[in-house]
């Protein structure tokens, strides 16, 4: 009691409250209170400030004004901040707005995944992502090897021994488990034969467009004409242009990422049906099976390594971003991720946010994952099962309804898949992948991440998707052959590039009918959000918690996201009373749009915003956090998440003036102090 006292009395002589009462939330542990005495007065190079308020601008300055770099920003109200020299933490605790310091332990730099040393597992060789806190070479920081490096990530391979003496070199951020990549497919015995062959017994439903309404946004032109999108994955189709099917005419360039490939073909599959999902022109089958985005320009990323039989991907995921950016291309499209750290917002979570904080007007586009099961067995798929990248803020993350489709493909029940276990309890065991386009598929991962943000955003058709299949010899038929040039398959990996293509679709949308000149990767997203189909209660209808009704909570949710993308609600130009993309607020500040809502539909609001990335040593992703308020006829509504960067406010049928405001309610991280936004306004 005693020495607490005498600490108090010594501290409050330094100029700093003895015990703070703002937690700074770290991934390994949660700070709460102020430093032990003994750390008043070391010296350090890196430290977490925390103001005695919030984050401004004005609080940076100060602190580079004292030859303090600020890295990134850590929940609640705390900077990450580092020195050309050793600081004093004494003389940090003095400076203007500052409430607590601490220095950067070692222990606080480690994933809590990676695993703890021991006599057993010493020796074991672990593969790591390292990140440094300047580009820089690392051979001389690891007792192990380095396998490729690009700026300040670092991939590497180490014993288990090693790790603490990595973590406690100065020059480290972060150091966390190299990923495990796996393609989104969900891998299931193909169906072999017989093969349908012919197109006579068609239905529509075949490439998942039908279910998105994608229909009527070609009929008003829209086919993604003048979009160019990227996709990274297995490669596509024989990798040579000119040498191409004819479904893929819009491809204009390629780039191989995989280890040893010697080009951007397509020897496994999964990457050629992803591509006809987004842009198949279906010259082959004369127009019926064609991709979402059909008028859209391609440029393939083969990321399929014939050595490591799998796909490889660079450490820092610029290396794959930057150059198709350059090329013109705006939306990005990825059926892979890790199933490893499930909820995690990973070091490749944060590079993606990153890229997009710095190229605002890219959307790119994840599936979330196929790792939903039913472990409980309680006939609902359980929750916090979200794959990175999928964890990432600023992307579309898609999730799988179902496809309607009852011949081809895989047509067993659940409960006979992969020998009952994930989903053997009714009603999930009886049910089949592809008979209600209002389910979700069962093995769609679900949210919400591990910080509690809604994960994914949106979903889209994913079970029996027909779409192209890759010639090269040995490639896989996935779900099975339709005929010679397409086969079925399932999983987000189908999922995500529907999506895609109808982020192209919008963009063209918001450009030519909307006369947005550019559009915002935030409002893409927004106008995709405010347009999906609520597919509450899910298949099984309003059965009840104990009947195992699919989806308790009504949309939004951690199954759906805001629901199904609606190519024609999101595409129809008399739905929008407003479109706004904003270059931003600061905190304490708000603006205010108002709008004559119409008589008839539902009035909704939707808020969406790139928000700062967030630290990998940090347990809570949110940067920068706006709030959305709406007044109608003297009623107000509020939206004010403290977890994700969007935000909705759905009203019902209203008719009149409304009154809608952005709030700044915290932006520690902003461009030149404001966090821009983009707001859709619609009936």
């Amino acid at each position: 009691m005693a020495l607490r006292i005498m600490m108090a009395i010594i501290m409050a002589m330094l100029g700093v409250s003895a015990f703070a009462n703002k937690p700074i939330y770290l991934q390994s542990e949660t700070l709460t209170g102020s430093t032990l005495l003994s750390t008043e007065m070391r010296s350090s190079k890196t430290l977490f400030v925390q103001a005695k308020e919030q984050v401004t601008e004005k609080f940076k300055k100060t602190l580079v004004k004292n030859g303090l770099e600020v890295i990134s920003y850590v929940p609640q109200d705390t900077v990450l901040v580092r020195s050309k020299d050793p600081v004093s933490t004494s003389m940090v605790r003095r400076l203007p707005g500052v409430l607590d310091v601490h220095i950067l332990k070692p222990e606080w730099k480690l994933s809590t995944s990676v695993p703890k040393v021991s006599v057993f597992n010493a020796h074991q060789s672990i593969q790591l992502l390292v990140k440094t806190f300047e580009p820089m070479p690392i051979k001389n920081l690891i007792g192990g090897a380095v396998i490729q490096s690009h700026q300040d990530y670092h991939h590497v391979s180490v014993s288990v021994s090693e790790v603490l003496d990595l973590i406690r070199n100065d020059n480290i951020q972060w150091v966390e488990l190299y990923p495990e990549i796996h393609s989104m497919v969900l891998e299931l015995k193909p169906n072999y034969g017989p093969y349908l062959n012919g197109y006579e017994n068609v239905t529509g439903y075949e490439t998942g467009t039908r279910v998105m309404n994608f229909q009527s946004a070609w009929e008003r032109g829209l086919s993604g004409v003048g979009q160019s999108v990227a996709m990274a994955d297995t490669g596509l189709d024989r990798g040579v242009l000119g040498a191409l099917s004819p479904d893929f005419s819009t491809v204009h360039k390629g780039y191989k990422f995989g280890l040893f490939a010697k080009d951007w073909s397509d020897p496994m599959g999964h990457g050629t049906h992803v591509a006809g999902s987004v842009m198949s022109q279906g010259a082959v089958s004369a127009g019926r099976f064609r991709g979402g985005a059909y008028g859209a320009k391609m440029i393939p990323q083969g990321m399929w390594s014939p050595v490591m039989k799998n796909m490889t991907v660079p450490p820092n995921l610029e290396d794959m971003l930057q150059p198709i950016y350059d090329d013109g291309a705006r939306v990005h499209t990825n059926s892979w991720g890790s199933p490893r750290d499930l909820g995690k917002y990973h070091s490749y979570s944060r590079q993606v946010d990153q890229f997009t904080w710095d190229h605002p007007d890219m959307l790119i586009v994840f599936a979330a994952g196929n790792s939903g099961v039913d472990a409980n067995k309680d006939g609902r798929i359980d929750s916090g099962s979200v794959s990175f990248p999928g964890t990432a803020k600023n992307i579309l993350t898609v999730g799988a309804s179902e496809n309607y489709l009852l011949e081809g493909g895989i047509q067993r029940k659940l409960g006979e898949l992969r020998g009952g276990e994930p989903w053997g309890t009714e009603p999930i065991a009886s049910d089949t992948l592809s008979n209600n386009q209002n389910g979700i598929a069962a093995f769609s991962s679900r949210g919400p991440t591990a910080d509690g943000r809604l994960k994914p955003d949106v979903v889209a058709p994913g079970t029996n998707i027909v779409s192209n299949c890759s010639p090269v010899e040995g490639a896989s038929p996935l779900w099975g052959n339709y005929n010679d040039h397409y086969c079925y398959s399932g999983g987000t990996s189908m999922s995500a590039p529907l999506a895609a293509g109808g982020a192209a679709v919008t963009r063209q949308f918001l450009i030519e009918k909307m006369y947005v000149a550019s559009p915002s990767a935030a409002l893409v997203k927004a106008v995709m959000i405010d347009s999906a189909d609520n597919l509450f209660p899910g298949q099984f209808g309003s059965v009840g918690k104990s009947n195992g009704q699919e989806l308790l909570v009504d949309g939004p949710n951690n199954h759906q996201g805001f629901g199904r993308v609606n190519m024609d609600r999101g595409t129809h130009p008399s739905r929008f009373l407003k479109l706004i993309d904003s270059k931003g607020i600061s905190v304490g500040q708000s603006v205010q749009f108002h709008v004559i809502v119409p008589e008839g539909g539902d009035f909704k609001a939707t808020l969406v915003y790139t928000d700062a990335p967030g630290s990998e040593n940090s347990a809570k992703a949110l940067v920068n956090d706006l709030d959305l308020k709406v007044t109608l006829a003297g009623r107000e509504f509020l939206s004010d998440s403290r977890t994700d960067n969007l935000e909705q406010i759905q009203v019902g049928s209203f008719t009149g003036p409304a009154t809608i405001e952005v709030i700044g309610h915290n932006v520690p991280m902003g461009k030149n102090g404001k966090q821009p936004f983009a707001l859709v306004i619609s009936r």
